[in-house]
């Protein structure tokens, strides 16, 4: 009989302990998440002015679901998330602001590909990356200043100084060979996407 009441007794103590905790992680999300929201946006705004900095407003334009998933099938670990028209003040197009998601060697990487409508690869604009430090990590300073300024079109990855054309060859970060293809190839889906779907306004 003991035994019986100690078992619904320690029962009981466990219950309320997991209810209190329950409470307490809903309260805690109640109130991080809106602030986690806003440093979303914040991120995917700076992103966007990155790739587009003439640009006054940026207007989210339906996603091509075939078309995306199309992409994401020829372009392995590729997912195209957004797409926004990137205009001037006056409300002129001037290209647009695609958000792609590539699977890098530790986690995916998420960043978005401006391209303006008279098809060049305005830049590239990380906003979330969790690679390997000293490796992987330096892709904002080795990977993002190759692809200003050029012609949308698919680029290749070179590594160990092969570089022959900087038009479409992108230089691997040394040792982060995983890394570097990753970002490219999520341009290239970009550039794809663009192509068949966006350009001249479509």
């Amino acid at each position: 009989m003991n035994d019986t009441k100690a078992m619904i007794k320690n029962a009981l103590i466990l219950f309320a302990i997991t209810l209190v905790a329950g409470v307490l992680l809903g309260i805690v999300y109640q109130v991080t998440k809106d602030p986690i929201a806003y440093q979303e946006k914040l991120a995917q705004d700076k992103a966007n002015q990155s790739v587009f900095a003439s640009a006054g407003t940026f207007e989210d334009i339906s996603l091509d679901e075939a078309a995306a998933a199309a992409e994401a099938a020829e372009h392995t670990g590729v997912t195209i998330e957004s797409v926004k028209e990137a205009k001037d003040s006056s409300g002129a197009g001037l290209g647009y602001v695609i958000q792609v998601k590539s699977k890098g060697y530790g986690d995916f990487i998420t960043y978005t590909v401006g391209i303006t409508n008279e098809g060049s690869v305005n830049g590239i604009s990380i906003i979330s990356i969790a690679e390997t430090p000293g490796l992987g990590m330096n892709a904002e300073k080795v990977i993002v200043p190759q692809f200003v300024d050029k012609a949308a079109t698919a680029f290749s990855v070179v590594k160990n100084g092969q570089l022959s054309d900087a038009s479409t060859q992108i230089e691997a970060i040394s040792g982060a060979t995983i890394t570097s293809k990753a970002v490219t190839e999520g341009v290239n889906a970009a550039v794809s996407y663009f192509e068949n779907v966006l350009k001249g306004g479509n």
